[in-house]
């Protein structure tokens, strides 16, 4: 008996071979996707796994003032780093570091973990690393395979020595996590250092520059394996340079003849606007910042009871105390409510309902016109003269002045004071809570009236050019045009003749700080603020001439004393230094 064959259907071996074909151009077109269309995405997944960028750091861009001298640079420190999965026993590792160091290995790790950006990408554990504790590291390399060194850019301060600019210029912290979240676009990576404070910070997108990087090529386990020779690095851009209006010889006088004060002293340039010098005491060295700061170190700069890291010139809000009642006398005289022929009887104590308001002289200062009060600075004087305005007329011209209003000055967290007005005064006092009685501490620069000396030196330049109101800038000019306050010309003459006399002839509050030279014109008003909280601040504000130079200045010395006996006398030594050392400058030019 035959043995029967197999048979398949023919329909099903047809089906069959369709079924191979049809996986077969299956297979075919998923290879040309890959291989042809997709390639490019395919490549570039590639080079990531192999091909890692490393960051190279920019400078920032250096400082310098008005005759380019360097006020801050950068100079380089060595950092350590590791790269976490390269470390073969990283207890072993940290804790040989930690002794080359003399750092806790508590603090490497924390450091490893505060700044790790990825198992293979350097991680930076301690900056300002010596150079022998790099070659004891470099000696040592075998035993600690994943630690690695390389340098970062950091400020420098070449003349800290004689002058230190410290809320001026501002110092650099590293960078957080809020900041991280509205910066990110700039490129900043945790680590990172930018401007807190001062000109660091309000140009900082001037002076921070462009990161670069370089390729470095790694392994299948992400391992350094060597440098990519088939793409250029990308070069870091430096960070664009600042030029100040800041005189450094003048801002090094005024900061060494504040020290040891609670004080701050402003310097314009009148006529231009220009910040010639700006000096609040006390102060710190801005080196102290360039390097690693532990937490407990940047508390007790915060937490000071000298205010270490507050700039007076421009967030101290003080009551201008007398220097103010050339605002009421301007008023008044504006507004035909005072002339030289109204008098007052100044005995020393004014009798306003059932207070008595006294005068700083406690006998008085008998017959007192216009000229006499500015000159004498006598209360009684200034009672008398607001009882003839309401607080509208004399917040009109507080405000002219820019009193109760920033300045616009190019530095952050500048503070704008307070100029009381009507609504200010019903919404703290209540529309019946106040009297015009009220305005009698506002006459003479006291009750809620709070200025800056910013403000203040901003104030006698707008009077030493007889209205011309330029806002104070350090590195960019005002775009708007100066503003002009135009008063009749017999006011603006009679407040320079009263100013003059204040400082010059005898009986004038500060008379004996004036200048005996006959190139220099010296004029100026006092103001002695009453503190609740301690000994009244000295208050000086004025302006000087020489030739075609015109400054104005503004002292303040928190708890001084008296405006003639304390803040007068400084203001004096700082306006014949300015005058003399740019006299002699002119003759060495010649």
């Amino acid at each position: 008996m035959l043995k029967s064959e197999i048979y398949v259907p023919v329909n099903r071996r047809n089906t069959a071979f369709s079924v191979v074909i049809l996986l077969f151009l299956i297979l075919f077109v998923k290879l040309y996707t890959l291989m042809i269309h997709s390639y490019e995405e395919f490549r570039n997944k590639a080079d990531y796994n192999r091909i890692r960028p490393v960051i190279t750091y920019a400078p920032r861009g250096n400082i310098y003032d008005r005759n380019g001298n360097v006020l801050a640079a950068n100079s380089s420190v060595y950092t350590i780093s590791v790269i976490r999965d390269e470390l073969t026993d990283t207890e072993n590792e940290l804790s040989q570091v930690s002794g080359y160091l003399n750092i806790p290995v508590k603090t490497l790790k924390k450091n490893m973990k505060k700044y790790g950006r990825g198992r293979f990408l350097p991680s930076r554990i301690a900056r300002d690393v010596k150079v022998e504790t790099l070659s004891l590291i470099e000696e040592h390399k075998n035993e600690l395979p994943g630690v690695i060194y390389s340098t970062l850019p950091v400020r420098y301060y070449p003349m800290q020595d004689s002058i230190r600019a410290s809320h001026l210029l501002g110092y650099l912290r590293e960078i957080g996590p809020s900041d991280l979240s509205r910066k990110d676009g700039r490129g900043y990576v945790g680590g990172d250092f930018i401007g807190a404070s001062g000109l660091e910070y309000f140009y900082e997108s001037h002076l921070i520059g462009d990161k670069g990087h370089y390729y470095q090529q790694v392994d299948a386990l992400g391992r350094e394996a060597g440098e990519v020779s088939d793409r250029e690095p990308i070069p870091a851009i430096p960070g664009n340079d600042l030029y100040l209006t800041i005189e450094s010889k003048l801002q090094a006088d005024v900061e060494k003849t504040l020290e040891g004060l609670k004080a701050s002293s402003v310097v314009l340039n009148a006529l231009t606007g220009e910040v010639l010098a700006m000096v609040s005491k006390p102060d710190f060295r801005l080196s102290d910042f360039a390097g690693f700061m532990e937490d407990e170190e940047w508390q007790r700069f915060q937490n000071s009871k000298e205010d270490l890291l507050l700039n007076r010139a421009i967030t101290g809000r003080y009551p201008p105390g007398s220097a103010m009642k050339l605002v009421t006398a301007i008023a008044g005289l504006e507004e035909k409510l005072t002339n030289l022929d109204w008098t007052v009887e100044c005995t020393g104590s004014y009798h306003y309902g059932d207070r008595v308001f006294r005068c700083w002289k406690e006998e008085g200062h008998g017959k007192v016109n216009i000229s006499k009060a500015v000159k004498e600075s006598c209360n009684i004087y200034f009672y008398q003269l607001i009882q003839r305005m309401d607080i509208d007329i004399w917040y009109k011209y507080a405000n002219l002045f820019g009193f109760g209003s920033k300045t616009g000055i190019d530095l952050p967290q500048e503070k704008s004071g307070i100029a009381p007005n009507r609504k200010f005064m019903n919404r703290k006092y209540g529309k019946r809570g106040w009297t015009s009685g009220t305005l009698l501490n506002i006459s003479i620069g006291q009750g809620d009236l709070l200025v800056t000396p910013l403000q203040m030196s901003r104030f006698a330049a707008i009077l030493a050019t007889k209205g011309k109101n330029i806002a104070p800038w350090l590195a960019s000019r005002p775009n708007a045009q100066a503003k002009k306050i135009s008063f009749k010309k017999s006011t603006w003459d009679l407040i320079h003749e009263m100013m003059f006399n204040v400082v010059n002839t005898p009986g004038g509050t500060a008379y004996s700080s004036r200048i005996a030279s006959t190139s220099i014109e010296f004029y100026g008003k006092t103001g002695t603020a009453q503190n609740p909280r301690g000994e009244a601040h000295a208050w000086f504000i004025g302006f000087a001439t020489k030739g075609s130079q015109t400054i104005s200045i503004s002292v303040i010395v928190e708890n001084g004393g008296t405006g003639g006996s304390v803040a007068a006398p400084v203001a004096s030594k700082i306006v014949q230094n300015y005058f003399n050392e740019s006299e002699a400058q002119e003759l060495v030019i010649k």
